[in-house]
């Protein structure tokens, strides 16, 4: 198993206000499988996939990325962890105004030593002909493929996505997950999404639902469907 996630929990607040977000969390994934995460909000879904992308803590538990254990690492160890191993990709695609596409992912391929070639990732995604446009001058769907370009031009083992598809319509949302598809299936790359659209299990090895910071279905999937035949 490439990412393991053992009785992982995590409370905020004090003793007389206490918030148990996550409680005895417990799941793995192989090296080249999507793992969808969904709930209700308030269910601890982006406090998981932040504790497993190293920003934040958790209380008690282990997660082993690779052989490493994450929960035993300091801050700057973490930091490394982020910097060699991962790619975020957001709801809002945070990209720089004043940089071009092209600009805004070469940004991120100086972080790695094991680099995709940008010119490849843009005919990838479908971005050649967008590559020295700036932000405002693209599409939504335009300017989150260029985030996702950002995101795996390090050539990330681990792809990490919360709801990368919140801010999108329909038709864009059905293009981004069949990119995400498409580069899952080129790199193998680990990808794990947070989202609120439970079609997007289908297309997913793993998933976990949770409820209440509690695991309330674990399906491991023998077969998936296609992005485009998913629907909703």
């Amino acid at each position: 198993m490439q990412l393991v996630i053992n009785n992982l929990s995590k409370s905020y607040g004090t003793k007389e206000s206490n918030n148990k977000v996550l409680d005895n969390i417990s799941f793995e994934i192989e090296k080249g499988q999507i793992c969808t995460i969904i709930g209700p909000s308030g269910s601890g879904k982006s406090t998981l996939l932040n504790i497993i992308g190293g920003l934040d803590y958790a209380d008690s538990g282990r997660i082993v990325f690779d052989d490493e254990e994450l929960t035993a690492m300091n801050k700057t160890q973490l930091g490394l962890y982020r910097r060699n191993n991962l790619g975020f990709i957001f709801q809002f695609y945070n990209l720089i105004p004043n940089l071009t596409a092209k600009e805004n992912i070469e940004v991120c391929q100086y972080l790695s030593k094991d680099a995709i070639e940008i010119d490849e990732l843009l005919e990838t995604l479908e971005l050649s002909n967008h590559a020295s446009k700036f932000p405002n001058e693209m599409s939504g769907g335009q300017q989150q493929r260029v985030a996702i370009a950002r995101a795996l031009v390090k050539n990330p083992k681990l792809l990490l996505c919360d709801e990368p598809t919140g801010a999108l319509d329909y038709k864009n949302s059905k293009e981004v997950l069949r990119l995400i598809e498409r580069l899952n299936k080129k790199y193998g790359t680990t990808i794990v999404i947070v989202t609120h659209n439970t079609a997007i299990s289908h297309m997913s090895n793993v998933v976990l639902k949770l409820k209440d910071g509690k695991i309330d279905q674990l399906i491991y999937n023998t077969s998936v469907e296609s992005a485009d035949n998913i629907d909703w």
